[in-house]
């Protein structure tokens, strides 16, 4: 909508002749005529008058108005000001969005570094049998028969190779294990979890400049 237009609307929802309006807003009628048919353009203390005269609501006035025809009015003092304010206004959400946008960028990518501090690592896994508790005095090469008091077969894998065998205290005596074979086994990053947020931020950061992007 045109300015002048906009003026002939609030005249006609008030039942004021342009006559009438005139005098209300202290101006020549054939001025009136002219802002109303979109030939000139008022001043800053016409434009005060009118919009005294007739109760204009700025913001809601500029909602309505044609952009180009604001580009029109930004001589008037008042008007150019109101429109640098709402422009200030208007971007305050955006610069939010963004400045949230690229933190999620930046801490998303700390989880994703953080995830890789320390890679997944291939080692060889050592299996140790034992087939029971001897007693602390006992030769490491005692053989516990089956059905025997101290017979409790257990297994242990170790990632460090302790040699052929090797000889552990415990609370009954101790326990001789001995090297029966060996795997290789990939052990995942401790901290892959941090994949998950750290993805999920820097999508929600690239999302926040898109939305940014189409909001402008």
């Amino acid at each position: 909508m045109k300015f002048g237009d906009y003026l002939r609307q609030k005249r006609a929802e008030r039942g004021w002749t342009q006559p009438q309006a005139a005098a209300r807003a202290r101006i020549e009628q054939s001025y009136l005529s002219k802002l109303e048919n979109n030939k000139s353009i008022p001043s800053g203390d016409i434009y005060h008058r009118l919009v005294e005269a007739y109760g204009i609501d700025q913001q809601k006035m500029i909602g309505v108005l044609f952009p180009g025809e604001l580009d029109r009015l930004r001589e008037i003092d008042a008007l150019r000001d109101l429109l640098l304010e709402r422009s200030r206004a208007n971007m305050q959400p955006l610069r939010r969005m963004l400045i949230a946008g690229l933190a999620a960028l930046v801490i998303g990518g700390g989880y994703v570094g953080f995830a890789h501090l320390e890679p997944a690592r291939v080692l060889t896994q050592y299996v140790y049998q034992s087939t029971g508790v001897i007693a602390a005095n006992a030769p490491a090469d005692t053989e516990i028969p089956p059905g025997a008091p101290g017979e409790d077969e257990q297994t242990k894998f170790l990632t460090q190779m302790r040699g052929p065998s090797f000889t552990e205290q415990v609370p009954d005596g101790k326990r001789v294990w001995n090297l029966v074979g060996s795997n290789v086994i990939v052990r995942e990053p401790p901290y892959r979890w941090a994949l998950i947020p750290g993805i999920a931020l820097i999508v929600g950061g690239l999302g926040c400049f898109f939305v940014g992007w189409r909001w402008r």
